[in-house]
């Protein structure tokens, strides 16, 4: 059993799918795996090389790993889209801007 392979490996898993997470860390092992089994056959012996390139881009490009990438692009968004709720549900209440300031 190699631990030093595998422990580089649990390393770029989390790096992949996101640190802080447990999600991330678990997406991260899919895709890596995924990853590892589509690339052996073609690129058996520098399939470590590969992962070192993984773990560098994902570094550069995604520095919170797909999970915190995702979070900060639909946070906003959330945000926006629980505002606008909140404003339909006043609007239906029967609440205004003008009636809120006035109290």
């Amino acid at each position: 059993m190699n631990l030093r392979g595998n422990s580089i490996e649990a390393v770029i898993w989390v790096a992949v799918g996101g640190r802080g997470t447990l999600i991330g860390a678990a997406l991260g092992a899919i895709v890596v795996n995924y990853a590892k089994t589509v690339f052996t056959p073609v690129a058996g012996g520098v399939l470590l090389f590969m992962l070192g390139a993984l773990f560098i881009l994902v570094t550069l490009l995604l520095p919170k790993g797909i999970i915190g990438t995702f979070n900060a692009w639909w946070e906003p968004w959330k945000r926006q889209r629980v505002s606008a709720n909140a404003v339909s549900a006043a609007r239906e209440d029967g609440v205004s801007e003008r009636t809120r300031r006035s109290e």
